[in-house]
C-alpha cells in the first residue's frame, strides 16, 4: 500500500509540474506580470500560513492554561 501512494503522489506532483509549465507557456501576459503574480500569491500563502501557525500556538497555550486551572481529580 505504501508503494501505492507513493506512486501516487509523485504522479501528483508530476501532474501539478506539467500543468503549471502549460500554464505558464500558454498563459498571454509577459513573464514579468506572471512572476509578479506568482510572488503576490506566494507571499499571501505565507502569511496565511503563519497567521494558521500563531493560532494554532495561542490554541495550545490556551488549552494547557485551562489544563492547569482545572481542579485536580484524586
Amino acid at each position: 500500500m505504501s508503494n501505492n501512494l507513493f506512486k501516487s503522489t509523485l504522479l501528483l506532483a508530476a501532474g501539478a509540474l506539467v500543468g503549471a509549465a502549460a500554464a505558464l507557456l500558454l498563459n498571454p501576459d509577459t513573464s514579468e506580470k506572471v512572476r509578479g503574480k506568482v510572488k503576490d500569491f506566494a507571499e499571501e500563502g505565507k502569511k496565511r500560513a503563519q497567521d494558521f501557525c500563531e493560532q494554532v500556538k495561542q490554541d495550545i497555550e490556551n488549552a494547557r492554561k485551562n489544563d492547569e486551572n482545572a481542579p485536580q481529580q484524586a
